[in-house]
């Protein structure tokens, strides 16, 4: 809102006609928001475009599969790395579990979900005895189904 300041060394009038000698003055304290706004839809777009860049997974090879169908729902998703065999490391979603503890960490996460199915996704470097050991925790958790993540073939052109 302006301020109205009264001119130095005007001549005063009597009578009403003291409004002429007041001047309009703005302040410098108000804030222009039009270059905030802008600014902030810029980056806004920026982060809109860099946010499905920057989902980034664990590096694993999956089998191929010919015959697998698609998922239709996104249960808990479990990966054992190929560095499995060195630190018996399994990761449910992004979080790092140990083996040993594997069954109480799933039984947390099914607790709230509708349906106690998991689905393992696993390095093509680990052996059959491992992967056991890794279902056998699950089903100790109280998984129901295990799903197998798999990668489908590449396709060969003749």
């Amino acid at each position: 809102m302006p301020k109205l300041e009264p001119i130095p060394n005007a001549p005063s009038r009597a009578g009403g006609r003291r409004a002429r000698a007041m001047r309009v003055s703005s302040s410098l304290a108000e804030i222009n928001v039009v270059p905030l706004v802008d600014v902030m839809l810029v980056l806004l777009v920026i982060f809109m475009v860099a946010a499905p860049m920057m989902k980034q997974g664990l590096n694993v090879q999956l089998p191929e599969a010919r015959r697998a169908s698609p998922l239709d729902q996104q249960p808990i998703e479990i990966t054992i790395p190929a560095e499995f065999r060195k630190d018996k490391r399994v990761y449910i979603g992004t979080e790092a579990v140990k083996l040993e503890f594997l069954n109480e960490r799933v039984r947390q996460a099914l607790t709230g979900q509708l349906n106690p199915d998991v689905t393992l996704a696993m390095d093509g470097s680990v052996t059959a005895q491992e992967f056991m050991n890794v279902i056998d925790r699950l089903k100790e958790g109280g998984v129901r189904h295990v799903g197998l993540k798999s990668q489908p073939p590449v396709s060969r052109t003749p």
